[in-house]
Order: C-alpha cells, then structure tokens, then sequence
C-alpha cells in the first residue's frame, strides 16, 4: 500500500528520544519519525526485506542498466548482509553476497569461496554504511549512544557515538527525508566517497515498517543502483551464521 509522506500532527504527543544533542536537533529528528510512523513509531532490532530494481553493471565492454533481485538482513547496529543476482535478457549473469559480522568483511560473487577482510579501513567503512541504513529507518537515530546535530534548518546530522560514524539527513519541507548521506569505502573502486541514498517521498506500509517506495544509492553522484521493497520481516531472529556467509 503506498502511503503519501505523512505530517506531523500538532498537538501529539512526542517521540521520545535517548539521544544527545540540542533542542533543535531533536525536534528535527522527533519531527521526521512522526512524518514517517505517526505516533507509534516502532523500534527495529532485525530487519529482512526483499528487493527488485536495477542495477549499473558491466555487460562485456559497456556499462549498463540491469535487472537486479537483492535481499537485505540486519541485526541492528552491528551486522549485515547483502545478496544479489543480476539479469540481462533474462539470463543471469552474475550473483554475489557481502556480509559484516561487526568484526570481519566477507564477500563473494558467482558462488566462489568468500574473500575475507578486517582491515580497520573497510571495517569501518561497513559500519558506516550500515549506519546509513539504519537512518533510513528513522528510529534507531533516538538511541541513547548517538549525538544529534544540526546543519542548517534541513539538515541533521547523526553521529554513532559507538563506531565514530555520521550520516547526514537531508530533509524534505513536511519532514520527510529526501536523502542520505555517508563517506565510507566503495568496495568496487577500494576508494573513498560520498554514498548517498536518495529516498522517494512515497511510503510503502508492510505491517509496522513504512519504507520509501524507492531508494536510489549513489557513489558520489554516479548512480549505483535503484530498489523497490518487495516484501520485508522486521525484528525475527536471524542466525549469526548467516552474517559470516555460512547459511542462507
């Protein structure tokens, strides 16, 4: 069911937040939960959701758009895992996971052996980025271990205070988050830049999570990929195992 962005109701009751910073930081952040859930904002441990969308890809010597199916699943705010399997003519050319267990980097493509990785650098890098997911949802930037501040009346920054990770919130003029940002690592270049998730103003309600019904992720303004929720499952167990690329 898609849902326009909701406003703020006056008078309801707020959002209660742990988190540090100032007065207008908060309000800020108070402001974009009750655009996106209302007044029973629901908080997130786990998450699995299904994709479909596109994906730029090298098909013999011209990058392209492709088909891609994802799926996602996260154990909230250490682990994630990410699997694809990309199409072209309907043919599948390629597949791939990657996965964060907090501690170590695991990926693989076309059902290899994982490649391993906890080098300081790309640790960091993941937590970054799934830092910049979890802002997505909105709730988890209320956690008594982040720092809110400002930059600008329409931007909020939300600072980790665990991991030394921020993402900026750029947001819309009824609350709704247009996009957000992080500096982290881009695995496919083994540099750094800006990745940036631009999020429709379109919600889409699956039971208690309401997700943008489109999410377009950029590496410094290339464009990287555009999704669409398909299904998703927020707070079941998810087996640790499968953040060490050892179950499905």
């Amino acid at each position: 069911m898609l849902l326009p962005a909701q406003k703020a109701r006056g008078g309801a009751v707020p959002v209660l937040l742990l988190a540090q910073g100032d007065v207008q930081a908060k309000d800020l952040l108070r402001n974009c939960i009750q655009a996106r859930y209302g007044l029973r904002p629901p908080a997130f441990e786990s998450l699995a959701i299904q994709f479909k969308g596109r994906v730029r890809a090298k098909v013999g010597p011209v990058t392209m758009w492709v088909p891609v199916d994802a799926s996602g699943r996260f154990n909230f705010p250490v682990a994630m895992r990410w699997d694809f399997i990309v199409k072209a003519v309907g043919v599948q050319i390629g597949s791939g996971s990657e996965a964060f267990d907090g501690e170590t980097y695991r990926f693989t493509r076309s059902g290899k052996s994982p490649n391993l990785n906890n080098e300081p650098t790309v640790v960091h890098s993941l937590q970054s980025r799934l830092w910049a997911i979890a802002a997505l949802l909105l709730t988890p930037l209320g956690d008594h271990f982040v720092k809110l501040e400002t930059s600008g009346e329409a931007e909020l920054i939300a600072v980790n205070t665990q991991i030394d990770s921020k993402v900026k919130l750029h947001l819309r003029p009824n609350s709704s988050v247009e996009y957000v940002e992080v500096h982290c690592l881009n695995p496919d270049t083994d540099k750094n830049a800006i990745f940036t998730l631009r999020l429709s103003e379109e919600l889409l309600a699956m039971d208690d999570l309401i997700v943008p019904a489109k999410i377009c992720a950029f590496w410094d303004n290339e464009p990287y990929f555009e999704i669409e929720p398909v299904t998703a499952d927020a707070n079941s167990e998810i087996d640790d195992a499968v953040f060490r690329l050892e179950a499905e």
